[in-house]
């Protein structure tokens, strides 16, 4: 393979130029590799969350909480059917999360893909954005559109970078405490405990890292929603208890090269309280979910565990990262029905496990030269193998009441194995055509061995105008591969007509199944806008519109006919949608101890090719924040956030949906305000206590249009933290 070759290549480059490198060119060049990170990085489509942030703005569980409040972000299901509502994950400009990628010091998280996808796109989880504990965190990068398409497969909506915090200098550490208390009994408490410890093992050549937490979030109360629904079927949100531990070692070789190692560990069980893929009870298995609801069993335990290597390079002629990485998943769940009504509904309480490893190598070198103008380029290889085996989840026989289906060269028994590989090679040149003008052609080429390949190529600029003013703006073509379920032909799921296509007789049932030969997702994304900064003043306006291309969904081309007449059809590419909208900022120095942030988005256009919306979004959404510092010990946040309406999907795609109707119910506009105030006893001692919906704002998921979710009401929080 071409990137295991670069690999080695990289790194014996690297050793060999160590000894022609002094401690003060070391700092000189860390300069230059810091210029060719953040040139893309100054789009106006990206946020950056720092540490004293999440420390202001702490966080129940899951950053995705905070990282909700940049503009262009929501959380969302992966479609608009509402299925799953309350395990919302982060979705950027409406894409879905399916189209937004995690990534943990610059290395893909993909556990959720040990998740199996419903017939409607959905999956049972709570997505990756939960495997650091807030307190580990040095910051969080946002990006948007173009800036993201170098980023490869899955990042056509964005990327999330979580940036873990660094090893120190000097021997240090910290314990923690978070606790969140509802006012109502019925939503869920949350307490959480984490340790962080950092220093050198021998100066100046061994250190380490090492942080823990322990967190437990109670399921909401079995009935919250009942009163508004009539009954036990839309459940609230689950609970979930996390345990992680992550190390890490560096080894300082010489002033220019730098090995570390990182290991972590994590385990995510649920509360459960409930939940089905459908919001119904089917008679099948109710009795069973009742069972589980009322004794809150873990229905899902999911294990990963992490490893990498990374060698970072600092030398005459540039910079290098390179790194090998292992991951593996274990998603140790109860079996789900994959037919009917009660498809994603538990059948069993035997734990089945679906098992994801990756392997990952990757290669790049930041190379500062001058040609004609000053250039930054970076050139990059990276190679991708994943394999998954999910033997519950490709289980779905031929046979359903007496009637048994045979299909020419299909088997009713399967295999639950599947791998799929993926290497690429890029390259991104920062062009300073002029001390106001900046371009930043990139280009990069992948090869699946499923979907085979593809190129995306992107372009960002930027120009200043006079001292104030610069317009910013980008075009890229970004792609997402066919998921490891969706390219498999042994994953197969059943409806007994109910979810047929609408083009079909109503007396035959339907089967779906994976492809081979699917092609890949793509979207143009574009951007444009205008920033203003002066004396702490800061505003910028973007418009943005993605042309989504090849959306992967269950389809209606015939595959094969069975013996009794009963249709087989694949997952299928979809013509087009479109997402446009305009975000933007505003920051306000009221006084030097007193700041008004405020960002917004607007979604213009959010529609797929039936005619539905990709994802319930909010219309408008608009963060804003208050932030007064009157003394170095003393600080306080005043926050409020407010949603636009949120309307449902119009457009029937099953039978059953065309003989019943679809729901219009819209959840009206609505805010939600905050207040906290933190203070610092001395150096190593802080406290912050707070009050979230400070008005009690409470919305009950019904299922019906697009109340698909809960809004928890008033809650108090509180954390303190000691160092030493």
């Amino acid at each position: 393979m071409f990137t295991v070759a670069v690999l080695p290549l990289s790194l014996a480059a690297a050793f060999a130029h160590a000894e022609e490198r002094q401690a003060a060119q070391t700092a000189e060049l860390d300069t230059v590799y810091v210029t060719a990170e953040r040139q893309v990085q100054q789009q106006l489509g990206v946020s950056k969350i720092s540490a004293d942030d999440i420390a202001k703005r702490p966080v129940a569980n899951d950053i995705s909480e905070l990282v909700r409040t940049m503009p262009g972000v929501n959380l969302t299901g992966n479609t608009a059917t509402g299925q799953r509502g309350n395990k919302r994950q982060i979705d950027i400009r409406g894409m879905g999360p399916e189209n937004t990628l995690i990534l943990i010091d610059g290395k893909p998280v993909t556990s959720r893909n040990a998740e199996r996808i419903s017939m409607r796109g959905e999956r049972n989880t709570r997505g990756d954005s939960n495997w650091v504990p807030p307190e580990a965190i040095e910051s969080i990068t946002v990006l948007r559109g173009p800036a993201a398409a170098r980023y490869g497969s899955g990042a056509m909506g964005g990327v999330v970078n979580i940036t873990t915090k660094r090893i120190t200098n000097e021997f240090e550490g910290s314990v923690n405490y978070y606790t969140n208390q509802p006012q109502d009994n019925k939503e869920g408490a949350t307490n959480r405990a984490g340790f962080y410890l950092s220093g050198p093992i021998v100066k100046d050549k061994l250190s380490f890292r090492l942080y823990g937490s322990a967190n437990k979030t109670e399921a909401d109360a079995r009935d919250i929603n009942q009163a508004a629904t009539g009954n036990l079927a839309s459940a609230g949100v689950e609970g979930v208890r996390n345990r992680d531990i992550a190390g890490r070692l560096h080894w300082r070789i010489n002033p220019a090269n730098g090995l570390t190692f990182d290991s972590s560990f994590s385990r995510q069980g649920n509360i459960y309280n409930g939940d089905t893929q459908n919001s119904v009870l089917h008679p099948a298995n109710a009795a069973l979910i009742n069972d589980l609801a009322d004794n809150k069993a873990e229905t899902a335990r999911i294990y990963r565990s992490a490893f990498s290597l990374t060698h970072d390079g600092s030398y005459e002629w540039g910079d290098t990262k390179s790194y090998v990485s292992y991951d593996r998943t274990t998603n140790s769940r109860f079996p789900e029905a994959l037919a009917g009504g009660p498809e994603g509904s538990y059948n069993a309480d035997t734990y089945t496990d679906s098992d994801l490893k990756n392997l990952r190598l990757s290669s790049e070198a930041y190379v500062p030269f001058e040609l004609g103008v000053p250039h930054v380029l970076t050139v990059g290889a990276e190679y991708n193998r994943s394999t998954l085996d999910d033997a519950a989840s490709n289980s779905q026989g031929f046979t359903d009441q007496g009637r048994t289906d045979v299909f020419s060269g299909i088997s009713s028994t399967r295999d639950g194995k599947i791998s799929q590989s993926n290497w690429a090679v890029y390259a991104e040149d920062n062009i300073s055509l002029t001390d106001r003008t900046k371009l930043i052609p990139t280009l990069r080429f992948d090869h699946n061995s499923h979907s085979g390949n593809n190129w995306s190529p992107a372009l960002n600029f930027s120009h200043q105008i006079g001292q104030n003013w610069t317009v910013k703006g980008g075009i890229a073509r970004a792609y997402k591969a066919p998921n490891l379920y969706q390219a498999n032909p042994d994953f197969i799921l059943y409806t007994r007509g109910n979810g047929c296509p609408l083009n079909i007789g109503t007396t035959v049932r339907c089967y779906y199944m994976g492809n081979a030969d699917l092609k890949p997702e793509t979207s143009l994304n574009k951007e444009l806008g205008v920033e203003f900064n002066r004396n702490g003043w800061q505003a910028s306006a973007t418009y943005f519109h993605n042309a989504y291309r090849n959306k992967i969904v269950i389809g209606d081309t015939l595959i094969a006919t069975s013996n009794i007449g009963n249709p087989i059809y694949q997952w299928s590419n979809t013509p087009k949608a479109t997402i446009s909208g305009f975000e933007g900022n505003l920051v306000v120095p009221l006084h030097e101890k007193l700041k008004w942030s405020n960002n917004f988005t607007y979604m213009k256009e959010s529609e797929d090719y039936q005619g539905n919306p990709l994802s319930l979004v909010p219309k408008h959404t608009i963060n804003s924040t208050l932030a007064w510092t009157p003394t170095e010990k003393w600080d306080a946040n005043l926050t409020f956030t407010h949603y636009g309406r949120q309307k449902p999907r119009t457009v029937a795609i099953n039978r059953t949906e065309a003989r019943n109707g679809l729901s219009n119910d819209e959840i009206g506009s609505y805010g939600i305000w905050g207040i906290n105030a933190g203070y610092q006893f001395n150096k190593q001692t802080h406290v912050r206590v707070g009050v979230s919906n400070i008005g009690d704002k409470k919305i009950y998921r019904t299922g019906n249009g697009a109340y698909t979710y809960n809004e928890h009401g008033r809650a108090f929080y509180g954390s303190l933290k000691v160092g030493f």
